[in-house]
């Protein structure tokens, strides 16, 4: 069962206090901490203990911004044969971003395990899958779709591991499709800091989750 827990915030200094919601479908919050941050005060990466994958969109385009993000997870399922199969479940979340600075980055905590993570609903596809949403308005128009043209995030090909950040930006550039470009982005969780000096946040979420977890 994959389950998601949305965090809102633009200051995610402990994680009991983002304005947690213990939903059903995804886990959404907004790091815009990190800009502000060296990565020995918060944590930049959830870390493997955390059992998370933290994935970021950043807007830095003058235009509203929904990334569509997708997370393929494999599941071990036991035939009547007693075989075991790995099926993968995708996770699809529209991740909504502004323009102002103050909200241009949304991101998502992915239930580990996950093999890739990218953009539109079927990742087999960047260069024609919608990826982006250009123009799109919260409760109105989805706007223009485009493909982020970046190709999906492979932890069997070692992009990334369990606890690591995973970063889609999207920037303006001319030519492109919708004048926006791209780009991905790696924060390894083994890169940094052993301790930091602030709240354990995405442990403190783990916590929160479990203790709130209900079963369908």
């Amino acid at each position: 069962m994959r389950r998601s827990v949305r965090i809102g915030g633009a200051t995610l200094a402990a994680v009991v206090c983002w304005g947690i919601g213990c939903g059903e479908n995804a886990r959404l919050l907004n790091p815009s901490f990190i800009n502000y941050t060296s990565g020995g005060i918060v944590p930049l990466t959830p870390g493997p203990n955390s059992g998370f994958v933290l994935v970021r969109a950043i807007n830095t385009t003058p235009l509203n911004i929904r990334f569509v993000v997708t997370a393929e997870h494999p599941s071990q399922i036991v035939g009547t044969n007693g075989v075991i199969t790995t099926q993968i479940v995708p996770e699809t979340v529209r991740l909504q971003t502004f323009p102002q600075a103050s909200a241009n980055e949304m991101g998502i905590l992915f239930n580990c395990p996950v093999s890739r993570v990218g953009l539109g609903e079927n990742i087999d596809f960047p260069s024609t899958q919608p990826g982006l949403f250009l123009g799109a308005v919260p409760g109105g128009v989805e706007g223009f779709g485009v493909p982020g043209s970046v190709n999906p995030l492979d932890a069997d090909a070692g992009n990334f591991s369990c606890g690591d950040t995973l970063i889609f930006q999207a920037s303006p550039e001319n030519g492109r499709v919708g004048n926006v470009r791209v780009d991905s982005f790696v924060l390894s969780a083994a890169d940094q800091p052993a301790q930091v000096s602030g709240p354990d946040t995405f442990n403190n979420a783990r916590t929160v989750i479990e203790e709130f977890a209900f079963t369908e």
